[in-house]
């Protein structure tokens, strides 16, 4: 066979294996089916709060109490009929030690409260330091001590809250950055050994700040966050040199600055991947192809006319748009898990109603999208 005609053999070849991908790129997720709740909900976060070994949602209403969501281990959810504090955000840690997933709530507009788990599932709320005007949790071990300790984003300063045990919380003394932070990462930025935190939101200067490992924390450098309008936050590896680079959500119609590479001491460089402009308003990390790398799932919501939710798969030289939609309503917050036990990464996608332009919040159900990869 002749040169030419081979080289048109291989480009058809090549066609051909690009519309597969393109092709079964969209079907990598389906809609689960489920309808859960109506509420507002703004966040949502994964976890076996009944220790029965599947990972159950904790889902963070701003209108009504946040829901606890059992999972049979299929991922079907059942609401388990409690309400907790009403809230956008919310974290899930074992804060006390006893082997079971605890919860905490924040809002922009209620105090923060935490809410202790008796191992099955059910919970009572308890005594949380005064913290009001919360936009985002980190929740790990900042001072060293073995138990989980907890950074706020707020909307002014951001605070630091050391767990005493015996389920006390001290809240220190210091006030970090002067503006809104809705982006929290907790990881070893700088590889010393502790973890740091990764804090951006609105209209100022994201930060690194260095623990010293006792849970004080000093500015390693500033990320040129004032015009990105941050909605989240996610540390991951994602160009495999052993370090945590981030990944924010952005709602700034800003392309270009979603993920952000650490150079091994901390810093980071936007790295100029294009995830598109659309109002991202949270974000998930994970393998979803099972092709060994990084893939991102974004919450789209927008006032007025619903965009839906997008997943953008891993090349070798950026992110490509897999085609696929998630939702018709205003996505608030997604969380990745494997709900249905087969060994990949499913979707649970917290939404809520806008719309119009403004703060008419209305309520929509929440959904959960299976991934197929193992099917």
């Amino acid at each position: 066979m002749a040169e030419s005609a081979w080289r048109a053999v291989i480009v058809s070849l090549a066609v051909l294996i690009s519309l597969a991908v393109q092709v079964s790129s969209t079907d990598l997720f389906v809609d689960g089916a489920q309808r859960l709740g109506n509420e507002v909900t703004w966040s949502v976060a994964l976890g076996d709060v009944d220790g029965d070994g599947d990972l159950d949602a904790v889902a963070a209403n701003f209108d009504a109490g946040a829901i606890v969501w059992l999972n049979d281990g299929t991922g079907q959810f059942t609401d388990s009929g409690q309400r907790l504090a009403r809230g956008v955000y919310v974290a899930l840690a074992d804060f006390d030690g006893d082997g079971a997933l605890d919860v905490l709530l924040g809002s922009w507009d209620v105090p923060a409260s935490v809410w202790w788990n008796d191992g099955r599932g059910t919970f009572t709320r308890g005594v949380f330091p005064s913290v009001s005007g919360c936009f985002a949790f980190g929740a790990g071990d900042l001072n060293g001590d073995a138990r989980p300790d907890i950074y706020v984003g707020t909307v002014a300063a951001d605070r630091v809250i050391l767990n005493a045990g015996h389920r006390a919380f001290t809240a220190t003394r210091q006030l970090l950055g002067n503006g809104p932070t809705a982006g929290v990462a907790l990881g070893d930025m700088d590889g010393d050994g502790d973890l740091d935190v990764v804090a951006a939101g609105w209209d100022e200067v994201g930060r690194v700040w260095a623990n010293d490992g006792a849970g004080n924390f000093t500015q390693l450098c500033q990320i040129d966050a004032v015009t990105l309008h941050v909605h989240g936050a996610v540390p991951a590896d994602i160009d495999g040199d052993g370090d945590l680079d981030c990944f924010f959500a952005i709602a700034g119609r800003i392309s270009g600055r979603s993920v952000w590479l650490n150079d091994g001491t901390g810093r980071l460089t936007p790295a100029g991947y294009d995830l598109g402009t659309d109002l991202q308003q949270g974000i998930a990390v994970a393998d979803f192809d099972l092709d060994g790398d990084l893939d991102i799932a974004l919450a789209i919501g927008a006032g007025g006319t619903p965009l839906p939710s997008r997943v953008w798969l891993r090349q070798e030289d950026g992110f490509v748009d897999s085609d696929l939609r998630m939702g018709e309503g205003f996505a608030g917050g997604v969380a990745v898990g494997d709900l249905d036990g087969d060994g990949d990464e499913d979707l649970f996608i917290g939404f809520l109603s806008l719309p119009n332009e403004g703060w008419d919040y209305k309520p929509y159900p929440n959904e959960v999208w299976i991934n197929t990869t193992r099917e």
